[in-house]
């Protein structure tokens, strides 16, 4: 796309305010804050977890990482303490730090956090419920999913802050849209000044952390867009906002040498070598064969370690419990996969000397080099748009606003290929972008050999996410659009008042929604409420995670009976919801 082509009026808002100013705001307000001090940094003798990191890389001592985050706050305190228990009775070091997966109402300010619908994941209600995330028992917080991005970023950073939580996220969150919020304005505000207050904590070891693959890197085809991306988001976060940047990633990479490779040039572009909070375990290798997983697990966690202990990265890997592809793990199955773990350290040794090590350098070199490439294609990208490059909150609303699709297309690094999806050649394309146009390629060839294909031509399809899965929806809509679906792409984050509306606007004659964040069956019901109420009778599918949590569980469970009560059809697979959908009668 030709930069001549992009007006900044539309990226930018008259009433943005001067993102310097903001962040001066958050700096000043961040200087009045005590912080507190973790179970964790006491017992090492630290007062941030960057600080102990820094220790552990010399000193060779590997450290872990999970994920947790059941229905309530005391159901996830519970697990925590039972997960340090279990550590404790196998004689093995406990967790190091854990990522809270708190639900998307915590990215909401506090004074609308009850009214918003209730989704996966606990919320944090009162000062005694922060306390306890670092007083529970010795393993470090980061304030992760839904803290820092949100119009709640600014409460979320203070809250934290003052009971001793030092890693705060998440950067690339800053993209997503929260439930019944529009302001967009007020949202990029308050993750300013959020940044601006862990900035005044720099030099106490606070780290505005990134996950990157929960904004557009996520959906980028080319890993060196990964890196451009992340040297983008440093250069906001350390050079405009003042503070210190970490980039976590990994979920969407099932190559191990490639996730080594990408883990490299990451820390290649890290100048300040702020340690790299945690490497996500592979997400998409796993298979509904549970025992089958078991070997992604090793693998995966084998070759983070060995790259972390060589390199001296000072990462804490995070093993995925074999069950994550279809529920939120269970407590126990958590302490599994830490034991297991914990084991792989063992093998580091053994394993390390027989690898190739500079094949993998060879490939980080050239990732760097597109990734810096990418880095400098989007800054004169945006200075030719007149765009104050200096300005944190210009910057980051406009590469938002471009879109992943777009950001790729004028920044990316490789050589122009109109054949390719994106218009270049990727230096290295991602693993997820392969393995769905892998599988989109496998549906629309089943379906052309079964003949179901015609019954969705020219039929008005609605798609929709209800969370940030673009994947999942982009193997939706292009699979329809393959098979003559007249698509209507509602896209990612959407209510289910939108889609009524929009479904309205163009008459659609089938509702498709794709769901991962535990909300199928509240959703299902307020969608099929609206539809009612605005009379409109249309066929509506679902599918994904069907899952939610409910009362006397500890994890949630199916509600595929609950949405076909409610009228709404749960295939099993995308070629039997193309079928159903070509299936619903005349247009």
């Amino acid at each position: 796309m030709d930069v001549r082509a992009v007006d900044i009026a539309d990226l930018i808002p008259e009433d943005l305010p001067d993102g310097r100013e903001v962040v001066a705001e958050g700096r000043a307000l961040g200087e009045t804050v005590e912080m507190g001090l973790s179970l964790y940094c006491e017992e090492k003798g630290v007062v941030s977890e960057r600080g102990w990191r820094e220790i552990a890389r010399e000193r060779s001592i590997p450290c872990t990482c999970m994920n947790i985050g059941l229905n309530t706050w005391s159901e996830t305190r519970e697990a925590m303490a039972n997960i340090y228990e279990d550590a404790l009775s196998r004689g093995i070091r406990p967790p190091d730090r854990f990522n809270l997966i708190a639900e998307r109402r915590m990215g909401l300010p506090k004074d609308k956090r009850r009214e918003a619908p209730q989704e996966t994941g606990p919320c944090l209600w009162t000062e005694q419920d922060w306390w306890e995330m670092t007083h529970t028992v010795p393993i470090q917080p980061e304030a992760a999913d839904n803290m820092i991005g949100g119009p709640g970023s600014l409460d979320n950073a203070l809250d934290a802050l003052r009971v001793g939580i030092t890693t705060i996220g998440v950067v690339s969150q800053y993209t997503w849209r929260w439930p019944y919020w529009d302001d967009e304005t007020s949202q990029l505000r308050n993750v300013l000044r959020a940044g601006g207050v862990l900035a005044s904590k720099k030099d106490r070891g606070v780290v505005f952390d990134s996950y990157l693959e929960d904004g557009y890197p996520g959906v980028f085809h080319d890993y060196a867009s990964y890196i451009g991306w992340a040297m983008l988001e440093r250069y906001v976060v350390e050079d405009l906002m003042g503070a210190a940047y970490a980039s976590s990633w990994g979920g969407l990479t099932q190559n191990p040498i490639v996730k080594s490779a990408v883990t490299l040039a990451l820390e290649a572009v890290n100048p300040d070598r702020v340690p790299i909070s945690f490497l996500q375990g592979d997400t998409i290798g796993n298979t509904r064969d549970f025992d089958a997983n078991m070997a992604v697990l090793v693998n995966d966690l084998m070759y983070v370690k060995m790259t972390d202990m060589r390199y001296r990265l000072g990462c804490a890997p995070l093993a995925v419990p074999v069950t994550e592809t279809e529920r939120i793990p269970t407590w126990q199955e958590v302490a599994q996969v830490q034991s297991i773990s914990r084991k792989c350290d063992d093998y580091v040794p053994m394993i390390d000397p027989y690898v190739d090590w500079e094949k993998i350098e060879a490939m980080r070199d050239r990732l760097v080099e597109g990734g810096r490439r990418f880095f400098r294609n989007a800054l004169d990208a945006m200075e030719q748009m007149g765009v104050d490059t200096k300005d944190p909150g210009r910057v980051l609303l406009v590469m938002k606003r471009l879109g992943p699709e777009t950001c790729e297309e004028m920044f990316g690094a490789g050589e122009r290929d109109d054949d390719q999806i994106r218009g270049r050649k990727p230096v290295l394309g991602t693993d997820l972008v392969s393995q769905t146009m892998r599988k989109r390629k496998e549906l629309l060839d089943g379906l052309a050999e079964r003949g179901e294909a015609p019954g969705c031509r020219g039929r008005r399809i609605l798609v929709a996410s209800t969370d940030v899965h673009e994947f999942a929806k982009f193997l939706l809509t292009s699979t329809f659009d393959a098979v003559g679906g007249k698509v209507i792409d509602c896209g990612i984050n959407k209510d289910p008042e939108d889609i009524v509306e929009v479904a309205l606007e163009t008459d659609a004659e089938a509702i498709v929604i794709t769901t991962h964040n535990g909300v199928a069956r509240s959703f299902g019901r307020k969608l099929m409420d609206e539809l009612r109420a605005a009379d409109m009778d249309v066929p509506v599918f679902m599918g994904g995670v069907l899952n939610e949590d409910i009362e006397g569980s500890d994890v949630p469970v199916d509600v595929r009976d609950d949405l076909g009560r409610l009228g709404i059809a749960t295939p099993d697979s995308i070629d039997v919801l193309v079928g159903a959908v070509g299936a619903i009668g005349p247009h």
